[in-house]
């Protein structure tokens, strides 16, 4: 079995995965851009159900591109977002690959959102890169 672990930079909130994560990419939207200060998000998405959490978390919603909620989920003392509920896709949660333990654990398949990427970034990789959200296989979407 693969069990993925991660967690927050105090080390106050960990998370692991009981299944192996189901998606991987970097993100070029505006609000993932805002929240993280960066030009672009690195995440894994990942099976809610095989999430488990030890500490304390504080959680806001914002509206995805979808318009559907993403619920964050923040460490109460360092800030660092340690996962998001993504409430378009069904029983599906995102991690930030800065939070795993394993970095090695990040296989990104493709850039998402990069109709919203910064016009100084240039992408080298040879990665898919999608205008929009990414292409998932139907079990994942509700």
């Amino acid at each position: 079995m693969t069990i993925t672990k991660g967690g927050c930079r105090c080390g106050q909130l960990a998370y692991q995965l009981n299944k192996p994560p189901v998606y991987a990419a970097y993100c070029h939207c505006t609000e993932c851009r805002r929240r993280n200060s960066s030009p672009c998000t690195s995440f894994v998405m990942g099976w809610l159900d095989s999430l488990n959490l030890t500490g304390e978390s504080h959680q806001y919603c914002e509206t995805g591109g979808s318009g559907a909620p993403l619920e964050h989920h923040r460490c109460v003392n360092c800030g660092t977002v340690v996962y998001t509920r993504i409430h378009a896709l069904s029983n599906i949660v995102g991690l930030p690959a800065s939070t795993l333990n394993d970095e090695s654990l990040f296989q990104p398949v493709a850039h998402i959102w990069t109709q919203s990427k910064e016009p100084w970034l240039e992408i080298n990789d040879q990665l898919p890169q999608l205008p929009g959200p990414p292409r998932l296989p139907p079990e994942l979407l509700k």
